[in-house]
C-alpha cells in the first residue's frame, strides 16, 4: 500500500514537470520568429521580339518534274549514251536537256537504228568539251576584269603621286604600261569567251540536225536531271509496256526514269484543326527527321539538312478516310538535302508576329489549367501574375496580357516559389525574344 502510494506520487509530479516543460516550451516558440531564407532564382527579362507558331506534318517527297521514257516501237537495244568520259549512262547520273541551242537533250539509248548514232555521240561530246571550254573562258574573263580594276587603282595611285614629283617617269610609265596591258587582256579574254560561244553554237547547230532521226527510235533526256532507274541493257530486246496505271509500276517497266532533283512537291496531310491556319506562300521547313529541324532553329534554319519551301496548295475538301486536307509544298532554293521518295517531317510557320512580348515555355507555371509567372520586384520579392496566352512557338510563347516590358520574371526556381516570397537572383538571363 505505501509503495502504490509512492508511484502515485512520483507519476502525478512526472505530468506536472512535463506539462511545465511544454508551456515553457510553447511560450519560447511564440517568442522567436523564423525567417524563410531567399529562394535562389534564374530571372530573364521580358523584352518584345518575333515570334512564329507552328503546324507539324509528314509526307512522301516526290519530283516536281519525273519523266518515264519508254521507246515507241520494240527493238533490239544497240545503244546506250555515254558520258564525256567514255563511260555508260546508269542510276545517279546527270543528264542534260534541250536549250536554247539544243533542241533535244542528250541521248539516253536507243534501238536498232545505225544512221547518224555515232555521228550524235561525237556531237555530244564536243558539246560537252565546248562547254567546260567555255567556263574556263568565262572565269578568265572575270580574272581578266579584276587585273584590270586593280592596275587602275595602282596607277590612279602613282599618277597622283608623280604629279607631285614624288616618283620617276620611268615608274609613272611603268604603271601605265600596267594598266594599259590590262585592258588588252580583258579584251582577249572576252575575244576568246565570244569565240567559244560560237563554237558551242555551231556544235549545238549540229547535233540538232544530226538528232532529227533518231527521235522515233531513240530516247532522249527531256530536261536537265539525274537517271533513277534504267531498264535496258545493251543488245537486250526491248517491248514497250502495257497496261500500267500507277507510278510505281511505270517506274518498274519504263526504260529509262529521269527525275529533275532541283524542284520537289510534298503531299502533306494536316488534321483539320491545324489546316486551318495553313494558307499559300507559308514558309515551310523540311528535314528528314524532326532532330535536323530542332537542331537549325538557333541558326534560321540554316544548317545543313533542311531544305526550305513554300505552301503551295490546300485543299477545300476533308479526306473522308481521317478528316484531314492535303497541303502541298514546293522546295525552294537547294534542294538537294532531300530525295524524291523520301519520307520527311514538314514544320509550317502558319502565323508570324513581330514585336511582342514572349517567354519561355519553361518560365510558366500553371494551376488548374491557368498560366502565372513569378515577376521579381525592386525588393527582391516575387508577385504572382496570371497570364493570356496568344501564339505558341517552338520554344517561347506571347504572352497577351500579365507582364509588361522590362519585367523580370523567374525562369528556373519558381515551383519553389509563392507570392510574396523573398528570391536571391543568381542569374540574369538573355532575353529570349526572338525565336
Amino acid at each position: 500500500m505505501k509503495f502504490s502510494k509512492v508511484v502515485v506520487i512520483s507519476l502525478v509530479l512526472a505530468g506536472l514537470a512535463l506539462a511545465g516543460y511544454r508551456i515553457q516550451s510553447s511560450g519560447d516558440s511564440a517568442a522567436v520568429v523564423y525567417e524563410t531564407p531567399p529562394v535562389r532564382v534564374d530571372v530573364m527579362q521580358v523584352t518584345p521580339g518575333e515570334l512564329s507558331a507552328w503546324a507539324f506534318a509528314e509526307g512522301t517527297v516526290e519530283a516536281l518534274q519525273k519523266a518515264f521514257l519508254n521507246f515507241e516501237q520494240p527493238g533490239k537495244v544497240v545503244h546506250i549514251g555515254i558520258l564525256a568520259d567514255g563511260s555508260p549512262l546508269r542510276e545517279g547520273v546527270r543528264v542534260f536537256g534541250p536549250n536554247d541551242d539544243v533542241r533535244l537533250g542528250q541521248l539516253l539509248a536507243r534501238i536498232d537504228n545505225r544512221e547518224n548514232t555515232a555521228e550524235v555521240v561525237a556531237l555530244e561530246a564536243r558539246l560537252q568539251s565546248a562547254r567546260e571550254r567555255r567556263k574556263e573562258a568565262e572565269a578568265g574573263v572575270h580574272m581578266a576584269q579584276n587585273d584590270k580594276q586593280q592596275a587602275e587603282k595602282d596607277f590612279a595611285r602613282i599618277e597622283a603621286i608623280y604629279k607631285k614629283g614624288v616618283v620617276s617617269r620611268d615608274e609613272y610609265d611603268r604603271y601605265r604600261t600596267g594598266m594599259l596591258n590590262a585592258q588588252v587582256g580583258v579584251e582577249a579574254a572576252e575575244s576568246s569567251l565570244q569565240a567559244v560561244r560560237s563554237e558551242e553554237k555551231g556544235v549545238a547547230a549540229d547535233l540538232n540536225r544530226a538528232t532529227v532521226n533518231l527521235e522515233k527510235t531513240s530516247l532522249f533526256a527531256p530536261f536537265d536531271g539525274v537517271i533513277t532507274s534504267m531498264n535496258v541493257l545493251q543488245d537486250n530486246y526491248y517491248y514497250p509496256p502495257a497496261g500500267i496505271s500507277t507510278n510505281r509500276e511505270r517506274e518498274a517497266t519504263s526504260a529509262i526514269v529521269v527525275v529533275d532533283d532541283s524542284h520537289y512537291e510534298i503531299s502533306l496531310e494536316v488534321a483539320e484543326a491545324e489546316a486551318r491556319s495553313i494558307q499559300e506562300g507559308q514558309p515551310v521547313y523540311l528535314a528528314q527527321d524532326d532532330r535536323i529541324l530542332y537542331d537549325s532553329v538557333d541558326t534560321g534554319f540554316g544548317q545543313p539538312g533542311v531544305v526550305k519551301g513554300s505552301v503551295w496548295s490546300v485543299s477545300p475538301a476533308l479526306s473522308l478516310q481521317n478528316r484531314s486536307r492535303q497541303v502541298k509544298v514546293r522546295t525552294e532554293g537547294d534542294a538537294q538535302a532531300i530525295q524524291d521518295g523520301m519520307f520527311v517531317r514538314a514544320w509550317i510557320a502558319t502565323e508570324q508576329k513581330t514585336n511582342v512580348l514572349t517567354l519561355p515555355w519553361q518560365a510558366i507555371s500553371f494551376h488548374d489549367g491557368k498560366p502565372y509567372v513569378f515577376v521579381v520586384k525592386s525588393d527582391n520579392r516575387v508577385e504572382l501574375r496570371w497570364l493570356s496566352i496568344g501564339i505558341q512557338g517552338l520554344l517561347n510563347l506571347e504572352v497577351v496580357d500579365g507582364l509588361h516590358n522590362g519585367d523580370r520574371v523567374v525562369v528556373r526556381g519558381q515551383h519553389l516559389l509563392a507570392d510574396d516570397s523573398s528570391v536571391n537572383v543568381i542569374n540574369e538571363l538573355k532575353a529570349g525574344g526572338i525565336e
